[in-house]
């Protein structure tokens, strides 16, 4: 796992958080179904979270069953659009922030390398605590800037990409489709105003040969799906 700069003061460990009730119930309704072991590893990830955030501002949600809903329920509707992603490939989370979908995702396919790209440092060896405090051997993050890795050998190297709270898609697809290899999945978390950030950035799309597939929408908000062209 790639070593950051600044390493967090010793990673709190409250006990987990049990996730509320109806969330397994709400989480087969988006289509993704969890065993016991990663809804507790989940709620252990939600824990740490919560806790670190009274030291650094890495959420604005701070009610443990809200942060159910709004950050893991959120992360956990793109589960079933990689349904079509083999083991073994690869996912990069651009502006991980606190986390948010990338260890989500990698509790639920550890058969898939997650990359968590964070160039906050602090939050940054946040994420790397975390991912190792939790066994999640298939995490790795890079404290530093989406357009620094772009212009190295990580360009084109991901199966997909995912963003959530990072930007508006004007300014994100040039962030997240270049680390696409061709005929890769961008799962873009987005809010009410999807259609119209579309409508914005239709010649960003086509100038990064990437296509609009769908917009799914979910309890939470909407996921943009682009797909980079095959060739």
């Amino acid at each position: 796992m790639e070593r950051v700069r600044r390493p967090l003061p010793p990673l709190p460990a409250p006990s987990p958080l049990a996730p509320p009730e109806g969330f397994a119930a709400r989480l087969a309704s988006v289509g993704a179904t969890l065993d016991d072991a990663k809804l507790r590893a989940l709620g252990d990830y939600l824990a740490r979270l919560l806790a670190v955030n009274e030291q650094m501002n890495l959420t604005a949600v701070t009610e443990p069953d809200v942060a159910w809903e709004r950050h893991l329920l959120d992360a956990l509707t793109l589960v079933p659009l990689l349904d079509e992603v083999p083991a073994g490939a690869r996912l990069v989370d651009v502006g991980s922030g606190g986390g948010i979908p990338g260890l989500p995702l990698a509790i639920a396919r550890p058969d898939i390398d997650v990359v968590l790209v964070e160039s906050t440092q602090k939050k940054a060896a946040f994420l790397e605590a975390v991912a190792e405090a939790l066994g999640l051997a298939n995490v790795t993050v890079r404290a530093e800037r989406a357009e620094q890795l772009l212009r190295g050998q990580l360009a084109g190297a991901f199966e997909v990409v995912t963003a959530r709270a990072v930007a508006r898609l004007a300014a994100l697809v040039p962030l997240t489709v270049p680390f696409l290899a061709p005929g890769g999945l961008a799962l873009l978390v987005k809010g009410q105003r999807a259609e119209e950030e579309l409508a914005e950035a239709g010649p960003l799309l086509a100038r990064h040969r990437a296509t609009h597939e769908r917009t799914v929408p979910t309890p939470t908000g909407r996921i943009v799906v682009l797909r980079r062209a095959a060739r």
